[in-house]
């Protein structure tokens, strides 16, 4: 697909105006599922919890930088993301969940609540709504926003996950698609 086409689909699907009708708008089923990074690599890459932050990647290449570094599974409640560690050896608190921080005109690190880490005051935890595999937020107006970031870290492969609720388009972060992918 050439840049600027990939760019206009990327650009309408971060901010989609209203629902879709009918029932395009899935609910996840009780099973587990993985949520994956699309368009930074060759392949798609695991987002993985790290000392209470998001990031995309191999978790095990990251494992020197964080307390806590483990791989993640997802399942959906109600409209939160409920996180569990994998492999079981791994622990986090229960009813971790993930959030993200829609703030206007800032581009904010993505995370999880508990395990020892502040959450944020202006963390979101729930409006979580899948369009097929594509994650998507919620707005109370009904607006869709899908306006992940990707900034590379120190080790290659590895990224931050950030949310830009403004569609700021910050220079040195990367585009990526946020789905699901089922484990």
């Amino acid at each position: 697909m050439k840049p600027f086409i990939f760019a206009m689909v990327l650009s309408f699907l971060s901010r989609a105006t209203a629902a879709p009708a009918g029932n395009e708008l899935e609910k996840r089923d009780s099973t587990s599922f993985k949520l994956v990074a699309y368009g930074v690599a060759s392949s798609y890459i695991d987002i993985f919890f790290s000392d209470g932050l998001a990031y995309a990647g191999d978790a095990s290449l990251w494992e020197a930088e964080g307390n806590v570094v483990t791989d993640v599974t997802f399942l959906m409640e109600n409209t939160e993301l409920n996180t569990t560690a994998t492999p079981s050896a791994s622990k986090l608190d229960p009813s971790t969940l993930f959030y993200i921080r829609p703030v206007a005109d800032k581009v904010l690190p993505v995370g999880f609540t508990k395990n020892g880490v502040d959450t944020p005051s202006d963390a979101v935890t729930n409006n979580f709504i899948f369009y097929g595999t594509y994650l998507m937020w919620e707005e109370a107006s009904g607006t869709l926003t899908s306006s992940f970031r990707l900034l590379p870290m120190n080790v290659s492969g590895i990224y931050q996950l950030y949310f830009d609720y403004s569609n700021l388009y910050p220079s040195g972060y990367e585009i990526p698609v946020i789905k699901s992918v089922n484990v």
